[in-house]
């Protein structure tokens, strides 16, 4: 009797953690494509090159731009610092 009661507590607790995972896998499902866009970003500081950007280009933050790489590489297990961000010269 009490094996039967072990058995269907854990046939709960096994179809709850299913259905946990196959969100979970639909939540990282979902930010895949996130992932794959900022892994090619190319940030690049034109200014110590005295580069004018065309109409082509953005302008980003560098202290953000960071964090946004920092996060990135703690949720995809993935090194975006092969390249470096310039420091822009200060007057």
């Amino acid at each position: 009797m009490a094996d039967d009661k072990e058995l269907d507590v854990l046939r709960r607790e096994n179809a709850l953690l299913r259905r946990r995972i196959a969100r979970l896998e639909r939540e990282l499902a979902s930010v895949a494509p996130l992932v794959e866009q900022v892994k090619h970003l190319a940030f690049w500081d034109f200014a110590p090159y005295q580069v004018g950007p065309d109409e082509s280009w953005g302008a980003v933050d560098r202290g953000k731009a960071a964090a946004l790489m920092a996060a990135l590489a703690r949720i995809d297990h993935w090194n975006p610092w092969g390249t470096t961000i310039e420091p822009r010269p200060r007057p």
